[in-house]
């Protein structure tokens, strides 16, 4: 037998729910902003006029700019390893990883946003004093690594080409591909980054592609 469950009672929108929208809208102005102008010409005044609120009411949500940055990038990067996870998919074959890392970089050119900004903001972050200096430096070293993973398999494997280690296929195809996508950033009629990582990755290893 079922017992006659009551009816729930409507739920109201409280201030946690207003305020978390305020807070999303807030962090897709920030992403907008400073990944047109970057972290230093990019002013809190600015920001908070896209969301229709004064640069002392934002601080309310993010006590300093240095914060709303680094929570911009925290959400950027939560969406595009996102991104690249469901690209990339689980490549159990060592062959099939060169296969992913073009799925990634089709997928990217989807998110024009999140690579200028990434872009932007890395640039940036080589002058004396930046903010995002050490976020960078942690991130550069943790995506070396997860490359250099992903094609020691290779290697073991011997699918790397003659003279190429692991270390080398990380750090060459990092630096290529942040390097074809800045231009793509700057001039996308001209620049094609799958087929550019296509030929790299073709140079590197021994997999048709």
């Amino acid at each position: 037998m079922v017992e006659n469950i009551p009816a729930s009672t409507p739920r109201r929108r409280g201030p946690y729910s207003k305020s978390d929208g305020r807070r999303r809208d807030i962090l897709a102005a920030a992403t907008q902003v400073f990944g047109v102008n970057g972290y230093r010409a990019g002013s809190l005044k600015e920001i908070a006029g896209i969301v229709g609120m004064n640069p002392t009411s934002l601080l309310h949500y993010f006590p300093t700019k240095d914060a709303l940055l680094q929570a911009v990038l925290d959400e950027r990067d939560k969406v595009s390893d996102a991104v690249a996870s469901a690209a990339a998919g689980d490549p159990t074959d060592p062959a099939d990883v060169p296969r992913a890392f073009l799925r990634i970089a089709q997928n990217n050119q989807d998110v024009p946003g999140i690579i200028g900004l990434y872009t932007l903001l890395a640039a940036e972050s080589a002058t004396p004093g930046h903010p995002t200096r050490e976020y960078f430096v942690a991130r550069y070293q943790r995506v070396r690594e997860q490359f250099r993973g992903v094609f020691a398999r290779m290697e073991d494997a011997d699918l790397l080409a003659p003279g190429v280690t692991a270390e080398y296929a990380a750090a060459s195809t990092l630096g290529l591909w942040d390097g074809i996508q800045m231009q793509w950033m700057i001039d996308p009629d001209s620049i094609d980054v799958v087929a550019h990582l296509r030929r790299h990755l073709s140079m590197i290893t021994v997999v048709e592609l």
